[in-house]
């Protein structure tokens, strides 16, 4: 039993790896019988090398697309060799640059016809296997430069764990994530104007003494989101500073805390739900729409107000559909 064949997409990196070391295993054989000191995995800097008289460990680096630790320890290995020398610039002297030893040219010349070998020799592996391979990891690494398998990977951890959010009410331990939260939005987009700074700051005496309530959103008891629920003095009740932690954005965590305030609203006999957003906040205001809420040319919120561009809108929490 292959293992590594048999789990298929999830050893999908492992079979790359060992297939990569298979062949490099094959082509360092060819160069032990041929009495070249030469590893394979030289060849991309050798090559480099080859086709520019000298150039820096970053310059490679970005070149081969690989680490700047790793060519730099491969270089290392060229140099112990005799392959290769390295040299302070002489216009930047932070910068050192490799160039090609007198053996390694020589060896350069030795090996290209081997290379060209090589080269045709895999051609027939390629064409034996009837795909255009070559084709389909430059699509894949093309597929890699827009999304990394890091946030493909992630992205799917959260929206499982979304599937498990918690919701809690206010709690002096959490008082400091609803103003760290919404800092963090009020940052990226405006500026932090008197009014945030007096309801994020004082959410006790502004909205839960008030008679609304501020809720969390929890995973893992992680703190991930926030919103508050505000009853204004003319019976008006407000959805207000709501924010997610910007490394859990997109993944449904405002859908669930909007619902939420929605359905404490009702059970407080609100008939209506308001709230002052920005148009700017394209994603906001599509989930506000979403659930019901529509733009009005009516502002019962009152308050100081805000000097960012503000729209209002407002949900009729009885034309719902009950669950």
């Amino acid at each position: 039993m292959d293992l590594i064949n048999e789990l298929g997409e999830l050893a999908f990196a492992s079979r790359l790896k060992r297939l990569s070391e298979r062949l490099m295993k094959d082509v360092t054989r060819i160069y032990r019988e041929l009495d070249v000191d030469f590893e394979a995995r030289w060849f991309p800097i050798m090559y480099s090398l080859k086709l520019k008289k000298s150039m820096s460990i970053t310059e490679l680096a970005g070149n081969l697309s690989l680490t700047h630790p790793a060519v730099n320890q491969l270089s290392a290995e060229m140099e112990k060799a005799g392959l290769i020398a390295s040299a302070k610039d002489r216009r930047d002297e932070r910068r050192r640059l490799l160039r090609l030893t007198a053996q390694g040219k020589k060896t350069v010349k030795l090996l290209e016809p081997v290379w060209e070998d090589i080269k045709s020799a895999t051609g027939e592996l390629l064409n034996e296997s009837r795909y255009d391979l070559i084709a389909s990891l430059a699509a894949i690494e093309k597929a890699l430069d827009e999304k990394e398998i890091y946030d493909r990977v992630r992205t799917k951890i959260v929206a499982r764990q979304v599937d498990s959010l918690v919701l809690e009410d206010y709690r002096p331990k959490y008082k400091k994530y609803f103003r760290i939260l919404n800092y963090q939005w009020l940052d990226e987009y405006f500026k932090v104007e008197p009014s945030d700074e007096r309801i994020l700051n004082n959410p006790k005496k502004e909205i839960i003494d008030k008679g609304g309530e501020v809720y969390f959103a929890l995973l893992d008891k992680k703190v991930v989101g926030t919103c508050a629920l505000i009853r204004h003095d003319s019976g008006v009740w407000e959805l207000a500073k709501m924010a997610v932690d910007k490394d859990y954005r997109g993944f449904g965590v405002g859908e669930k805390m909007l619902a939420h305030v929605e359905k404490q609203a009702g059970s407080r006999g609100a008939k209506e739900l308001w709230l002052a957003t920005s148009p700017q906040l394209a994603a906001a205001v599509s989930l506000y729409a979403k659930h019901g809420f529509k733009r009005s040319n009516i502002n019962p919120l009152g308050g100081e107000g805000y000097q960012r561009c503000t729209i209002i809108m407002v949900n009729n929490l009885t034309a719902q559909p009950k669950t």
